[in-house]
């Protein structure tokens, strides 16, 4: 199933991970492993002589964490190991003696990267995982703060901070309760003082990008506060009102109650409170438009950088959305029989009715009922019966890179589009999500959707050209164009035309014609 294993040991400041990536013919990546462990390493830093050196109790705790983390890369059979420190290691004196000691230890060569490095991978994560073109991303670690401006997808500008969440609590929380005044007004002050260096940041105005563990913390928790009704952090969309309500709800939380904050990870209690501080520091200083949640960082960029690299780049970053839905396809026991007639006769009956004025043209839009058509009603592979409900909570609970949450219903929607009481029943949860005039319009894109499946319900391909016309009356008749035989593809679509008719405001009428009339 998979050409090649990587595995990927991210020491952090914070936490060290292990992530193990299994590599298919697609140059898909897969997670087979992930497994952290809590190490705070920057606490271990000891001052001495103007110079940082990481204590013996330190280097044992990494040590031992890459020791266990050695045997679960033997038993899963890794070809390649890379194991990279962020700034707690890298800004230790004693670096040698750090990378000799787990060297010897483990067998595990540890690679320092530098600030640059660090701010790279995490921005090359993004632009292949997210469609935004222009934004800053931030990666707050433990003893770090990376942030970068990209511009048409590539990196522009970065800045490594010299602060992290760890670094915050310490220097400004210590023997402090989480929602100590005092402490809190002082590292907002230190957080956009720090920010205010960087005069870069300050014109941006463009979209903000959160990478890391703190991130999405943050966003899990501010999606079960307000019951969110799917899954996935990946895309996830926030205001400035939604982070510092997330800080609010923190901050009034007794410090005795923080381990029963839903979405909050025990080990992060003590340290969302200064990544929090940091996202709306940033967020008010760039005059940030929103705050988007990547759940693609560091460690993925490593791998898709290194993908592309070693196989001629196969992963290109204007070709997300598509990667994404021809995922779906690759992974899941996918019928893919007639899938591009469908797709080939929904963009045909698209483009004519927006030439008819029945819908503006809208080229986003082109490519949602592209994907929706070639994926339409896919999970049959669960249960024919409800393939319609399995398409819509499988597409609608996935996190699809490339997709906002918005367009991940979206795409849902219309992917499982049956009928007007299922869309209206998917549709319970969402209800806010969209205005009466886009509910109304994705029903009609929906039924032409429909339709167009009936016009290849044998998925023999019957069906070479519609041509819709309208009358001097404002009524329609839609020219079908086909070979033999058509009986199957005749009875579904007279069944079926009611969901075309809902989109035209005329009266909808069939003419089928054989091939050999096709130029009359």
């Amino acid at each position: 199933m998979f050409q090649e294993r990587k595995a990927i040991i991210d020491i952090g400041s914070n936490t060290i991970r292990l992530v193990i990536y299994g590599i298919d013919d697609w140059y898909n990546f897969e997670e087979l492993q992930n497994v952290k462990v809590p190490s705070q390493l920057s606490q271990y830093l000891i001052e001495k002589d103007d110079k940082k050196y990481m204590s013996d109790t330190g280097i044992q705790r990494l040590i031992t964490a890459l020791d266990d983390f050695a045997t679960i890369i033997k038993n899963f059979k890794v070809d390649e190991i890379k194991a990279l420190a962020t700034a707690a290691v890298r800004q230790s004196a004693n670096q040698e003696e750090i990378i000799d000691r787990v060297k010897e230890k483990t067998g595990i060569t540890i690679e320092i990267i530098s600030e640059e490095e660090e701010a790279r991978f995490g921005q090359y994560a993004v632009m292949h995982a997210i469609t935004i073109p222009d934004a800053l991303t931030i990666d707050i670690g433990g003893g770090s703060c990376e942030v970068t401006k990209y511009q048409d997808k590539a990196m522009d500008t970065f800045h490594s901070f010299p602060f992290g969440v760890v670094y915050i609590r310490e220097r400004f929380f210590k023997n402090k309760d989480h929602n100590d005044e005092d402490a809190i007004e002082a590292a907002r002050d230190y957080i956009r003082s720090q920010f205010k260096q960087e005069s870069w940041i300050k014109k941006a105005k463009l979209p903000l990008i959160g990478i890391g563990g703190s991130v999405r913390n943050v966003a899990e928790m501010h999606q079960r506060m307000h019951n969110y009704p799917i899954a996935g952090l990946h895309g996830y969309q926030m205001t400035l009102d939604d982070l510092e309500e997330t800080l609010d709800m923190v901050l009034d939380t007794k410090p005795k109650d923080l381990d029963d904050i839903e979405g909050l990870s025990t080990e992060r209690t003590d340290l969302i409170v200064p990544a929090l501080i940091a996202f709306i520091e940033l967020f008010k200083l760039a005059k940030a438009k929103n705050f988007t949640v990547s759940t693609q960082g560091l460690r993925e960029g490593i791998i898709l950088e290194d993908i592309n690299k070693n196989y001629n780049t196969p992963i290109d970053t204007q070709l997300i959305r598509l990667r994404s839905t021809r995922k779906i396809a690759h992974d899941l026991p996918f019928n893919s029989a007639g899938t591009q007639q469908h797709v080939d006769l929904c963009l045909s009956l698209y483009q004519q009715m927006c030439d008819l004025d029945q819908f503006t043209f809208d080229d986003e839009e082109r490519e949602m009922i592209e994907f929706a058509a070639y994926l339409y009603r896919f999970a049959s592979f669960v249960s024919r019966e409800a393939d319609s409900q399995h398409t819509f909570y499988l597409l609608s609970n996935t996190n699809l890179l490339g997709f906002s949450h918005l367009d991940r219903v979206r795409l849902a929607l219309l992917s499982s589009y049956k009928n007007r009481s299922l869309f209206q029943l998917y549709m319970t949860n969402f209800k806010d999500w969209f205005s009466e005039e886009e509910e109304d319009h994705l029903m009609k894109v929906g039924g032409m959707i429909r339709f167009a499946q009936a016009l290849n319900y044998s998925k023999t391909d019957p069906v070479k050209k519609l041509r819709l016309e309208r009358d001097e009356d404002g009524n329609y008749l839609l020219k079908i164009y086909h070979t033999e035989p058509i009986i199957t593809e005749k009875y579904r679509a007279n069944r079926h035309k009611k969901h075309l008719s809902r989109a035209l405001d005329g009266s909808l009428s069939l003419e089928f014609i054989p091939l050999a009339s096709l130029d009359e």
